[in-house]
């Protein structure tokens, strides 16, 4: 089966990327003859950009950012890549309005969009870009959702053709990692000693981007009071700030709380040094937030986390009810309560063996890359039967 995957980014420092390659290399993996559409300057990933039949489209992200100058930018492109295969994947959001226009055009083939978080619901909000995504996902043979908790925010008419595949994990490049964390905003990996010279301080993990639906208010306010009883941990968050005005907030709160430099901004870092960080990590935890306008669709950080042998905390109110069972590879709060997120601390650090327990069938809670790819491969087959039918 000849598939054309359209996307935004093949690069592991964004949510869409990390997304994009562990499906192309698992769909691949599995057989699927893959044409890929992506900006080239967008590709960091060597065996993605030698892949055969990889033509670039426009970035929405970077480049092409109101919807009306990406279609004008890639419908043709779309249209042409389209010409010999089976189906369109658009697995970001935005592309799924050039490639039903591209349809229109007369080589109408099956489409699959992969809705993921805000991106997936918010432009339905906005006038200038909903008829855009009326169109994409009207046009859509299948959506396919990556948790229930996207799913249910989709409008409720486009339900009937709305499918679930959970994310997965490429567990081989999680599995084992060097604890070698880097000092903060750098990216090198380097030792840390604890102030007397001596061990490394425990120290707690997020990862996501500096934006307040990952809830770091609550997590920081949370850690304040871990270290009235554990003076010695440290708090690390690893993603881009991209939102120089929450963090300002943020650092005055930590300012406020006493905290001085046990909260450290590391920036993103390469995989390698993402890697030692998880498994270095005394556990890992993230508490997103569904403000009504952004919300956290999946958290594949999470089983990141879980590969590396780590438990995690997170908000049931959020994608993470997908990615934790409570008690089996993680703990499960409610968004924005201090008081729940202090105590489900608590117990991860007061019990090593619940952290251990938590950690070791963690590992295999977490699904491979292989069984999305699996997955994906039943949608498009269900989607050509449906059309010879």
């Amino acid at each position: 089966m000849r598939v054309l995957v359209v996307t935004d980014t093949l690069t592991p420092s964004y949510g869409w990327g990390r997304y994009a390659i562990g499906l192309v290399r698992a769909l691949r993996d599995e057989g699927a003859d893959l044409r890929i559409l992506s900006p080239r300057s967008r590709c960091t990933e060597p065996d993605l950009a030698a892949m055969p039949g990889h033509s670039s489209v426009t970035s929405y992200v970077s480049e092409t950012r109101r919807m009306s100058r990406l279609v004008l930018a890639n419908t043709m492109a779309i249209w042409r890549a389209s010409r010999d295969c089976d189906v369109v994947h658009c697995v970001t959001e935005p592309y799924a309005a050039p490639a039903a226009v591209a349809g229109l055009l007369g080589r109408r083939r099956p489409l699959v969009v992969t809705v993921h978080g805000t991106y997936a619901v918010r432009p339905f909000r906005r006038p200038g870009a909903r008829p855009w995504y009326e169109l994409g996902y009207g046009r859509a043979n299948r959506l396919v959702a990556v948790s229930r908790y996207t799913r249910d925010r989709l409008p409720s008419k486009f339900a009937s053709r709305t499918v679930i595949v959970p994310e997965g994990v490429e567990h081989e490049r999680f599995a084992t990692g060097s604890h070698s964390p880097p000092s903060p905003l750098s990216s090198q990996p380097q030792s840390l000693p604890s102030a007397d010279g001596s061990v490394e301080k425990p120290y707690l993990l997020s990862v996501g981007p500096v934006k307040r639906r990952n809830g770091y208010q609550t997590t920081i306010e949370a850690f304040a009071e871990l270290r009235k009883v554990r003076p010695d941990l440290e708090y690390w968050i690893v993603g881009g700030t991209d939102d120089p005005v929450f963090l300002t907030s943020l650092r005055a709160t930590i300012q406020r709380l006493g905290l001085g430099d046990a909260v450290r901004f590391l920036g993103r870092v390469d995989e390698e040094t993402l890697v030692g960080l998880y498994h270095g990590c005394l556990f890992f935890w993230l508490l997103p937030e569904d403000d009504g306008e952004q919300f956290h669709g999946f958290g594949l950080v999470y089983w990141e986390a879980n590969a590396c042998g780590r438990p995690v905390i997170g908000a049931s109110d959020s994608g993470a009810g997908d990615a934790i069972e409570d008690g089996t590879n993680g703990l499960l709060i409610r968004s924005a309560r201090v008081d729940e997120a202090v105590s489900a601390a608590r117990r991860l650090i007061d019990s090593p063996e619940l952290r251990d327990r938590l950690g070791r069938a963690g590992v295999t809670y977490a699904r491979p890359w292989r069984d999305a790819a699996v997955q994906m491969m039943g949608v498009y087959r269900d989607i050509r039967e449906d059309r010879a039918e």
